[in-house]
């Protein structure tokens, strides 16, 4: 069924040349976004054991109770033992109660993700088909509608919430952000939001770089202060930031995400807002370009926090399909600017192949071939088992730190 992947790339394409070009207000190209938004939503809503990550959701959804008798126990529950925020429970409840059916959860996720991305992608860029080729060739649509389903939710709510603030409908910022806040605790990352506004320039790159080293040299010791005195005690919650926090990173390690999450970034998101022509979306770039600076340094010098950059990464894509569309539109920064997207499409295609030995399976394998409801084949299962083999590697003693 890898033709429905076919189709959505090639409409993408052909759309891109027809109407990304245009960048006054045209009602078929609006009428497009919205349909490859659907197109998405449905790929995702009618999927069958697409990720690794979707089978833990799956098994999860099956020990939810039928009726909603139990609710604030069952929430409560979750909170204290598993970690899970109220309102993914809540939903959960709601779609197992009254539709008995996962399809229903992932349809639900997939049309809030997906609306709300395009919706952002509508205000902050023309390239509206060159955003969706990116999206879904960098696999990040994959991610956040079956790999980080709580936390793709909490996205869809932030990100409109982020929009508001720029546009000084503060009151959306803080209607969403609790609302993102119960569905996952990344959506605590855009508190950092308001309170990042720094003038940007190619030192901004420098001493972000060296902000990021020296973070990632006392790390061990920084995280052990803080796991002590903030962070002791028991329950869900703690033992996820414990785990994740306690990840370690070679040099080499730390160089990679230096350059995927900072380096390769700034270059493309710093020369687009430079021959961005409106003063009022030079501001709101600048702005998004300091908030990706910030969650880029901690995702560069602790390991475990990568998670973090998720909230800034679709403005990151956004400001990707503007550069990759104006590449040969002008001669400065020529070579820079071709290097990095050489750079960007080598990070990703590295993680295209991310190989599990023990199922001989590939990162793409995840979401290739594409698993439609209409054929519940359970060779996808084999997906389960490499994502198994993938969270195992995580937990290995030479990616811990030694924090006393």
């Amino acid at each position: 069924m890898n033709i429905f992947y076919y189709i959505f790339i090639a409409l993408a394409v052909y759309f891109s040349f027809r109407y990304d070009g245009i960048e006054e207000y045209d009602r078929r190209k609006q009428h497009r976004l919205w349909l490859l938004c659907i197109y998405l939503i449905c790929l995702s809503g009618f999927s069958y054991g697409l990720g690794g990550d979707k089978f833990d959701y799956m098994k999860e959804f099956e020990g939810y109770p039928n009726t909603f008798s139990e609710v604030g126990n069952f929430i409560w529950y979750n909170v204290m033992l598993k970690g899970k925020m109220p309102l993914w429970t809540l939903v959960n409840l709601i779609c197992k109660s009254i539709f008995h059916s996962f399809y229903a959860l992932q349809f639900i996720q997939s049309t809030a993700v997906n609306i709300s991305i395009c919706y952002i992608v509508s205000k902050y860029t023309h390239r509206y088909f060159m955003f969706f080729l990116i999206y879904f060739l960098s696999l990040k649509f994959f991610v956040f509608n079956t790999e980080i389903m709580r936390e793709g939710f909490a996205l869809s709510f932030v990100l409109i919430g982020l929009h508001g603030w720029m546009i000084g409908k503060r009151w959306l910022y803080f209607l969403t952000l609790p609302i993102g806040l119960m569905f996952h605790v990344s959506a605590l990352t855009a508190l950092i939001f308001p309170f990042v506004k720094f003038r940007v320039s190619w030192k901004t790159l420098i001493y972000a770089f060296l902000i990021s080293f020296a973070l990632w040299v006392l790390s061990d010791k920084v995280l052990g202060a803080v796991m002590v005195s903030v962070l002791g005690g028991l329950g869900a919650m703690v033992q996820k930031v414990m785990f994740y926090s306690i990840q370690a990173s070679t040099i080499f390690g730390f160089l990679r995400s230096v350059i995927t999450f900072l380096i390769f970034p700034f270059v493309i998101m710093f020369t687009v807002m430079q021959n961005e022509t409106s003063d009022e979306l030079r501001q709101k770039q600048e702005k998004l370009i300091s908030f990706m600076v910030v969650l880029a340094i901690l995702a560069s010098s602790f390991a475990g926090f990568v998670r973090l950059y998720n909230t800034a990464i679709i403005f990151y894509l956004i400001s990707l399909a503007e550069f990759v569309w104006s590449l040969f539109g002008t001669k400065k920064l020529f070579i820079v600017r071709l290097f990095t997207l050489v750079g960007t499409i080598f990070l990703t295609f590295l993680t295209y192949i991310i190989h599990y030995n023990t199922t001989n399976t590939y990162y793409y394998d995840f979401f290739f071939p594409y698993t439609c409801i209409l054929d519940e084949n359970k060779d996808v299962y084999i997906r389960e088992a490499a994502h198994l083999e993938a969270v195992s590697s995580e937990e290995q003693d030479n990616n811990v730190r030694n924090i006393e």
